[in-house]
């Protein structure tokens, strides 16, 4: 299997077995409980020693799942058309996928240390109109699935039956700096820690008590040492589990973009990456609705950005695999990659966060938020300091001026600019996020108007894209309606198509 096989019904090598066993596994862990209920029922049920329980629950398991696995092997059939890629699948309840070429947005591969060794890859299809990855094949030869991609993405050839090869540009590389600093301006340590405390909750009473009178007793040993050694060792714990979670962010970056590598061929991003399980994830250009730039306080400290383009999708669920991401650009390399993306149309869309070409928005949009954030507080600690309340009062009257600084911040950082071709909306808090469309891939535009907005002549704009909403709120009425109708002409007139 070198090169895909018109009109026939084909196999993947057997050794796809090993993606079908993962997918068992994800699918049981999505539906938990339902899953192992009966496991669970029959480990109850059954008389005798517990670890001779767990032994033969745990290999009951593992052939219910191998079985799962080779019986879903064994149903699965694909077969190659001119136009489109069939999928037939399932065991008791049979589908088939019909998967347009022309509705394939992205054509992704993934290879595990096992496939690597094999020459194997687990080729994903994304299409147009779903959430996710609509259709994968599992273990197929990596020159197959490069043959699949050509056939797809180039399915015109030359006159003399020939095609030519794509011209390789490669875009930028990472190295090992990168995934540091990648690493450290990464959520996954707060994600830890919003885990971790759910956890804890449901700790047994018995564990909690024991952990209690385990710090009960370390706290009378460190007083007993005095504050000079109690206090170094209670900072030193909390430094400990802080460098913990850095290395633990820093080691998951290094292990989804180890020698990561962008590159543009035919009109197609591709990017590979992963230290272990090597990822291969293309977007074509004219699929591309909005190109996103995000620093946080950790990337600006580096000078870097976060690139995100985002492409047409179904619904919010699983939105992020509709991303083909960029973990991390410096100003001049996202500049240089936004003229790629969007084109002769995207020139003079500035995304550089500091740039004096953003207008800023009404500062009246602080107003009504202030009101709401500010003055509601104050008059609730009012009343919690008439009953007594003092605690509560102190903490209302601290966080008033809190909400205030964010609100006035995230004014100072909203801004929008305007140009013939597209608009960039910029906002934020702390860091900057902004966001670049082109008119001509807007579906639909709207005006509204708030009591406020409406008596200070404002007005909020929002357009709506195959990816999601953008919206400039507080600018002048005049303006808005402008835009709009310049929006709407500027879709209708435009001769190509939107995705």
């Amino acid at each position: 299997m070198k090169t895909p096989e018109l009109g026939q019904w084909q196999r993947t090598s057997p050794f796809a077995v090993i993606f079908f066993f993962g997918k068992v596994i994800r699918l049981i862990l999505k539906n938990a409980w339902q899953s192992l209920a009966p496991l669970l029922a029959f480990a109850v049920a059954y008389q005798g020693d517990l670890v001779e329980t767990a032994v033969i629950a745990g290999s009951a398991f593992l052939v219910f799942i191998g079985t799962a696995a080779v019986l879903r092997y064994w149903f699965f059939r694909f077969q190659i058309s001119p136009d489109a890629i069939l999928i037939r699948q399932g065991v008791l309840k049979k589908s088939q996928l019909n998967i347009k070429f022309d509705r394939i947005q992205g054509i992704n591969t993934e290879q595990n240390v096992v496939y690597r060794y094999l020459g194997l890859v687990t080729v994903s299809f994304d299409t147009a109109g779903s959430a996710g990855d609509e259709g994968n094949l599992p273990a197929v030869p990596r020159d197959f699935a490069d043959d699949l991609r050509k056939r797809i993405s180039r399915p015109r050839r030359d006159d003399d039956g020939t095609t030519e090869e794509p011209d390789i540009a490669p875009l930028l590389q990472l190295d090992w700096r990168d995934m540091i600093r990648i690493g450290l301006s990464d959520k996954r340590a707060l994600v830890v820690l919003a885990i971790l405390g759910p956890l804890a909750e449901r700790l047994d009473e018995n564990v909690e008590q024991t952990v209690g009178e385990l710090i009960d007793k370390g706290s009378s040993e460190a007083l007993e040492f005095g504050i000079a050694f109690g206090v170094p060792l209670i900072v030193g714990a909390v430094v400990g589990i802080v460098l913990l979670l850095v290395l633990l962010s820093i080691g998951a970056a290094f292990w989804r973009y180890h020698g990561f590598e962008l590159t543009l061929a035919d009109d197609t991003l591709r990017s590979t990456g992963g230290l272990l399980t090597r990822h291969e994830v293309s977007m074509h250009l004219g699929k591309v609705q909005t190109l996103r730039l995000q620093q946080g306080i950790i990337l600006r400290g580096f000078g870097r950005f976060r690139m995100t383009a985002r492409q047409a999708r179904a619904s919010h669920k699983n939105a992020g695999n509709k991303d083909f991401t960029i973990p991390i650009v410096t100003a001049d390399e996202a500049a240089g990659l936004r003229r790629r993306i969007l084109g002769p149309e995207g020139r003079g869309l500035v995304q550089a966060p500091g740039s004096d070409a953003f207008q800023r928005i009404s500062a009246f949009f602080m107003r009504s938020r202030l009101i709401a954030s500010a003055l509601v507080p104050l008059a609730v600690a009012s009343g919690l300091f008439w009953i007594g309340r003092d605690a509560l009062v102190f903490v209302l009257l601290l966080a008033t001026p809190l909400l205030a600084v964010v609100i006035y911040q995230a004014w100072r950082h909203a801004g929008y600019l305007v140009t013939d071709e597209g608009l960039v909306r910029r906002s934020g808090i702390i860091g900057y996020r902004t966001v670049a469309l082109l008119y001509r891939k807007v579906q639909r535009v709207t005006v509204s108007q708030s009591p406020l907005q409406r008596r200070k002549e404002l007005a909020t704009l929002r357009v709506y894209m195959a990816s999601g909403s953008v919206k400039i709120p507080y600018i002048p009425h005049a303006l808005a309606r402008q835009l709009q109708d310049y929006i709407l002409y500027k879709i209708e007139s435009s001769q190509r198509a939107w995705h």
